[in-house]
């Protein structure tokens, strides 16, 4: 009986030893296709200032399209490869430092509005949100704006054109909801409880599937809750329920 645990134990270690091993392969692969997007990116900006022909153009065009959704493709992988990593570290964070969610949601806008205007659907924050409040939550910044992108991204690209998706605030005892509204068809119920698992997609999106799993074990980490439901009047709600930071007296 001691021989077979110590048997297992020993396989549990070579199969964990080997899994690193392929993530580490799969994200220096990843890095490597990375660099040479960006050269590809940068001959399709300096082929725009060309004299082309109206069928080059359009070929262009099309090209420009297909490298940006390889781009998104990549930094979904490698965000889900980091978020998995920092997930098994300790996370702490000092009051102080906390950052304002509502920055990161006005930063957000500001980022992807010019996107979506393009595309005739309007990215707003919500007009009830109080910003006399204190909006930090305990997370870090860099991951906290992806966080709210990805969500406001993933509601730009089930959302018909003229509507508008709504980034909302909503303040709780102890926590804060992110809010992102859509007016789209919804997720299928059959998809519901997946869609935040490795791989998920809802409908032929043709994406991999891990911008929302990257939020999850990324909110996760940080003690909080994420999650989705329908909204009465038609289109979903993703939400995100993130913890206040303790004021120094407390702890």
């Amino acid at each position: 009986m001691i021989q077979k645990a110590r048997d297992n134990q020993l396989n549990y270690q070579y199969i964990t030893k080997e899994n690193q091993k392929k993530d580490i392969l799969i994200h220096c692969i990843m890095h490597d296709i990375a660099g040479q997007l960006s050269g590809i990116n940068c001959c399709l900006m300096l082929l725009e200032t060309e004299n082309l022909t109206p069928k080059a153009r359009e070929y262009l065009e099309i090209a420009k399209k297909q490298a940006l959704q390889e781009e998104i493709l990549i930094r979904d992988i490698l965000n889900a490869f980091s978020a998995e990593v920092t997930s098994l570290e300790s996370f702490t964070v000092d009051a102080d430092m906390a950052p304002n969610v509502l920055t990161s949601a006005q930063e957000v806008i500001q980022l992807l509005s010019p996107t979506f205007v393009l595309n005739q659907v309007q990215l707003q924050l919500a007009d009830n949100i109080d910003k006399t409040l204190d909006w930090r939550v305990i997370s870090d910044k860099s991951r906290l704006n992806r966080i709210i992108a990805n969500l406001a991204e993933n509601a730009f690209r089930h959302s018909p054109m003229d509507s508008t998706v709504t980034i909302g605030l909503q303040e709780e005892e102890d926590s804060i909801v992110i809010t992102v509204d859509d007016q789209g068809s919804g997720v299928p119920p059959e998809s519901v409880k997946h869609i935040f698992e490795k791989f998920s997609q809802v409908g032929k999106s043709g994406r991999v599937g891990l911008g929302l799993y990257f939020c999850r074990i990324t909110v996760e980490r940080w003690g909080g809750q994420i999650g989705y439901q329908p909204l009465p009047q038609g289109g979903s709600r993703f939400w995100v329920r993130l913890l206040k930071p303790k004021p120094k007296t407390e702890e």
